[in-house]
């Protein structure tokens, strides 16, 4: 059924849309459907007309040249010159920045899972649970040795042994040693707990070096931090951000916001010249969400160089604005309201955006793939499998010069004691 609004019917809407760049044509298209939307259920005609000069937006709106402007932020100074219609859809205001690049594993060896430190300690724990276990030990075979005299090279081997038994354990291929007296045995004991553990943690970094992608690290994550970085805020001058930052108190985040960009005269004219001005990595873009989500990819070429840092703050709302005195007030809070309760409001412009925006917008959470290790990704672990090779070889060939070396001395010494006797 048709809804008919008396003094809509037959009506002829001046619409006008402040248009000032390319990056909200998808968002002003949506904005038309809703007003054909409308005007088909409210049985109205409508121009649209596009301006980039907030000033001539006022002085068409008081003039009656426009009748309906899309779409503004509601803000207190606004208000008093416009009457806002029912509420689009709800804005917070976010911070845009340049993309941070999507953190690599890099190359993966056997020491990847842990730290140097981590490597260090492990090492050093090791070397010292073995001597206090060669000392356990060699204290309890010393008291019952009737000479009760210290064999260093008994000691020695001992402690060897001990060494190659804990570094065992780590690969759960222990040597064999069993621990004869009982401060050895709590010492193993609490040696094989802890081998558990650190192995478990080494098996399961292993694993997740490629099934885990990073996330996402950005430079801030509360309003707070945001202030206190290095990047200058940059707003757009008349838009809505530029009003809250000013109205700011000097000792809030947003009094402090506005102070920091002042002082760098960080203040914009055009959003072409913000968003170049993020681009570079020492600026952030401050305005309201659904905006900044059509910025994300504002060179229209799917790289994504900017992105949404994950802080929201200051809600307010998108509107449509319209004279104080117009006759199409109730009327357009009527189908507007329709609109809402149907869901089509939230359809169109909050779930509609273009593929290519939606990749972008989406933030780069922690992941879990099933994504194979490469070889480029395992060559330090054959590298070191090959030094392993090639060290055993030098070490056979060391032993078979030595074992000639010694064969040859041997036969030397042999045919001096023949002539010896001989003579």
């Amino acid at each position: 059924m048709r809804i008919v609004q008396k003094d809509l019917y037959n009506a002829h809407l001046q619409v006008c849309f402040w248009e000032c760049n390319s990056h909200l044509d998808f968002f002003n298209t949506q904005i038309k459907v809703a007003v054909e939307t409308l005007k088909k259920y409210l049985h109205f005609n409508v121009t649209y007309h596009s301006t980039c000069n907030y000033d001539e937006i006022v002085a068409k709106v008081q003039t009656n040249k426009c009748d309906v402007v899309s779409i503004m932020i509601a803000t207190p100074k606004r208000t008093k010159l416009f009457e806002n219609l029912i509420p689009i859809s709800e804005a917070k205001l976010g911070i845009l920045i340049k993309a941070v690049p999507q953190r690599s594993h890099g190359s993966l060896s056997v020491f990847t899972p842990l730290d140097s430190s981590t490597w260090v300690l492990l090492f050093v724990c090791s070397i010292l649970y073995a001597l206090l276990l060669t000392s356990y030990e060699h204290k309890h075979t010393a008291a019952q040795s009737e000479t009760k005299s210290r064999n260093c090279f008994k000691w020695g081997k001992k402690l060897l042994d001990i060494i190659a038994y804990n570094f065992s354990c780590l690969i759960y291929k222990p040597v064999s040693y069993t621990p004869q007296h009982s401060p050895a045995r709590m010492l193993v004991s609490w040696w094989w707990v802890f081998v558990m553990v650190i192995v478990s943690i080494y098996t399961g970094k292993i694993v997740s070096f490629r099934s885990v992608i990073p996330a996402t690290e950005y430079p801030f994550t509360t309003l707070s931090e945001a202030v206190n970085s290095e990047m200058i805020p940059i707003v757009v001058h008349t838009w809505a951000t530029e009003e809250f930052l000013q109205n700011g108190t000097p000792h809030s985040n947003l009094g402090k916001l506005w102070k920091k960009m002042s002082e760098a005269n960080a203040i914009s004219y055009t959003v072409e010249e913000a968003l170049e001005r993020t681009a570079t990595g020492k600026y952030m873009f401050i305005a309201n969400v659904p905006y900044l989500k059509h910025y994300t990819n504002f060179m229209a070429d799917g790289n994504c160089r900017l992105m949404l840092a994950p802080i929201e703050f200051l809600p307010s709302y998108l509107t449509l604005i319209i004279n104080k005195n117009s006759k199409y007030i109730r009327g357009l809070n009527y189908g507007i309201n329709r609109l809402r309760e149907s869901g089509l409001l939230s359809l169109w412009l909050d779930h509609n955006l273009p593929l290519e925006m939606e990749t972008c917008v989406e933030p780069r959470k922690s992941l879990v793939t099933a994504t194979p290790l490469m070889l480029k990704e395992l060559r330090h672990i054959f590298t070191m499998l090959g030094l392993g090779l090639l060290a055993s070889v030098l070490v056979m060939v060391a032993e078979q010069v030595l074992k000639r070396h010694s064969h040859v001395k041997m036969q030397l010494i042999k045919m001096f004691t023949n002539n010896t006797h001989t003579g």
